[in-house]
């Protein structure tokens, strides 16, 4: 790997061919930086790792409390009642199984003050059951090669760019992989999107992957 690769992190994302994305510490911090900016994280408080460290999810929570100057509260394999966190990430499942009989994931989750979700589309039933059950959802939008999720609620993170190309998601800015091909600085994904009030709405794929 080349000197500037920080973390090397497997995927084969939804075309069913592995490869490793190479992340710099620069698009990591970049991405971390912005996430606490946009949910409005202070030095000292904390984040709670619930996801699986072979995923981008999992080190940007890592890299997050290291810039609020904490180390994260690893749940992976907690056995008791869970510790109150500031800020938590986990994927629509995992908030599936929350508000269907996973009490103490759910009281985790509804003291947060902002709980990240993404991995998957997160259908509008579920983050309305979420939010009347008083989880604080904010949605995102990313993938390895953005170094996770690089836009919150539909509004990207801060130095991020978002642009629809024949209906087709592109991306540029700090927090974009060293080892991906870009087209004149853009990253172009296969995800389809439009926009609407503004915001960004992830509509499917563009190619036919099972």
């Amino acid at each position: 790997a080349p000197s500037n690769a920080a973390v090397a992190i497997g995927t084969s994302g939804t075309t069913g061919t592995s490869k490793e994305v190479l992340l710099t510490s620069t698009a990591l911090i970049s991405s971390a930086r912005a996430s606490n900016k946009f949910i409005g994280a202070k030095s000292g408080e904390t984040w709670s790792l619930l996801l699986p460290l072979t995923h981008v999810a999992a080190v940007n929570v890592i890299v997050r409390s290291m810039e609020l100057g904490t180390t994260p509260i690893d749940l992976r394999n907690f056995e008791g009642e869970y510790p109150k966190a500031d800020y938590t990430a986990i994927v629509p499942t995992q908030l599936f199984r929350a508000l269907n009989g996973d009490q103490q994931l759910l009281s985790h989750l509804q003291s947060a003050k902002a709980v990240l979700v993404g991995g998957a589309a997160l259908s509008q039933t579920l983050r309305k059951q979420a939010e009347l059950a008083g989880v604080k959802i904010v949605t995102t939008y990313g993938m390895t090669e953005t170094c996770g999720g690089c836009v919150y609620d539909g509004t990207p993170l801060e130095g991020v760019q978002i642009e629809i190309r024949d209906g087709a998601i592109r991306i540029k800015g700090p927090v974009l992989a060293s080892s991906i091909s870009l087209n004149d600085g853009w990253f172009e994904t296969n995800d389809l999107g439009q926009y609407e009030n503004d915001h960004l709405v992830v509509i499917g794929r563009s190619d036919d992957v099972i």
